[in-house]
């Protein structure tokens, strides 16, 4: 499956509009090794004759446009090497690139946003099966819109936007809307209207074999509970989806800053705050690593889609129960794809950064929250992105798809713009799961993730794994995270 994900931080002091990060890849001497025997592997795929089968380009190293094209979305990946990229137009594209490419031993993975955190998208000596090209928007008369697999958010919401509807999703812009979907779809408007997947109602699928399917509720029905959180786990490409919209929202942003004194205060009701609140509030708790010895600072962001005269209420009562005056307090109201564009921030280029995840189990006492702010002084560049879940997620339970984690208080972000702070992200990661417990979003993948089949997946891993192998008996859309190799 398109395996990418959601956003981008601002340089220098993250915010909430930041989600699309690729993670801790497998590069080094190995990883080269990989690359070569790849390469070698897939040196007998005829790629004259694939490039001569489709409508679209295919492109080779030395090719005009190849070097850019090969570029992962998160810089501190490095360079990549596919053996091709091939930039599909449709349907019968990627079912030629599917079928050509099996038996040569060679990775196929879909690209759409090209945000994969691990940047499995473009994988050394591979095959790209680039998507972007593939976005065209439908939006109907029922409320439904049809998207190709390879449009970006941005494209998404402003088509919704001009028909007055809505879909809760990631905040970046350029995250492709397939790869948000396929792993959940965490969003800023997640409590009053659940995932991103949860608003899928089908999809058309090129599965590992090479046929194009249709998933949903009565056809391929395995498949269809597949796509909704399985991640880069699955057994084949999605071409096109189909969701469920809402009427759009006017969303009120808002944002509270608290004296670095009070950051364990401020986690811990928070997260009880959150909890007990209603839907229609959806926060991000922000804590910022700091040097040795300095206090860890810490925001408080969100989304409220209730009447805009009810929200200072519910700021108050979070107040009161952090015991502490706010240094900073703002709130504005949008519409709904003016908030979406808030969140954007504006930026559209590639970033670089290190990432990981837990999932919060359950509220945070004061003394929980005070191991969490302690274990964030010293890793300075380091932030916690704490988005709250509840609300509509919780409505449905851990089996209906892939997404297990409908219980959990929130989604805990391990984040740095430190190209070099892969080992800072996975010690804060080992340090966090004592008190959060050890699950992980799928969307936030990161290559060097203890036991991650089960993070992930939980309870719902080896029926995943069931239809991975069902759909891609063979192989042929492996790599190193596939759910086949958990």
């Amino acid at each position: 499956m398109v395996t990418t994900t959601q956003t981008v931080a601002q340089k220098g002091r993250p915010t909430l509009g930041r989600r699309g990060f690729l993670a801790l890849a497998g590069a080094g001497g190995a990883g080269l090794l990989t690359a070569r025997r790849a390469l070698a592997a897939g040196g007998d795929l005829d790629w004259a004759g694939l490039r001569r089968a489709l409508d679209g380009p295919l492109l080779r190293p030395g090719d005009t446009g190849y070097a850019q094209a090969s570029l992962p979305f998160n810089a501190a990946l490095g360079r990549r090497t596919p053996a091709a990229i091939a930039q599909v137009t449709g349907r019968t594209d990627i079912k030629r690139c599917v079928q050509r490419a099996a038996g040569h031993g060679i990775p196929v993975a879909a690209r759409s946003g090209g945000h994969s955190y691990a940047g499995y998208s473009t994988p050394d000596g591979g095959l790209v099966v680039d998507v972007s090209g593939m976005k065209r928007i439908t939006v109907k008369d029922d409320g439904t819109v049809q998207v190709g697999a390879g449009a970006r958010l941005s494209q998404v919401y402003a088509a919704l936007a001009a028909r007055g509807r809505a879909l809760p999703g990631g905040s970046c812009p350029t995250v492709g809307i397939a790869g948000l979907t396929l792993g959940g779809g965490i969003g800023v408007l997640s409590r009053p209207y659940g995932l991103t997947c949860d608003h899928l109602k089908a999809a058309h699928v090129v599965t590992g074999e090479g046929e194009l399917l249709l998933a949903d509720a009565t056809h391929h029905s395995d498949l269809f509970w597949s796509l909704r959180g399985g991640g880069g786990g699955g057994g084949g490409i999605v071409t096109d989806l189909t969701f469920t919209t809402v009427a759009a929202p006017t969303v009120t942003v808002f944002s509270l800053t608290f004296p670095p004194t009070a950051s364990a205060a401020v986690l811990s009701a928070w997260s009880q705050w959150i909890d007990a609140a209603p839907k229609a509030l959806t926060s991000v708790c922000h804590i910022n690593g700091s040097a040795a010895g300095a206090r860890p600072a810490n925001r408080v962001v969100g989304t409220f889609v209730g009447t805009p005269s009810k929200l200072p209420a519910h700021l108050n009562t979070l107040i009161a129960e952090v015991g502490a005056t706010p240094t900073a307090r703002t709130s504005k109201s949008y519409t709904c794809l003016g908030a979406m564009q808030h969140f954007a921030g504006g930026r559209t280029g590639r970033e670089k950064f290190r990432a990981a995840s837990r999932l919060l189990a359950g509220t945070l006492t004061r003394s929980r929250a005070q191991q969490i702010v302690d274990l964030m002084s010293g890793p300075a560049g380091v932030v916690l992105l704490i988005d709250s879940l509840g609300g509509e997620v919780a409505g449905l339970s851990p089996t209906d798809t892939v997404f297990v984690h409908r219980k959990a208080v929130a989604s805990v972000q391990i984040y740095t713009s430190d190209a070099n702070g892969g080992p800072d992200v996975l010690a804060v990661q080992d340090a966090l799961t004592p008190v959060t417990g050890g699950g992980s979003y799928v969307n936030y993948l990161n290559a060097a993730q203890k036991n991650w089949g089960s993070a992930y997946y939980g309870k719902n891993l080896p029926r995943l794994r069931k239809v991975v192998k069902k759909y891609d008996p063979h192989g042929v859309l492996d790599f190193a995270q596939n759910v086949r190799n958990a």
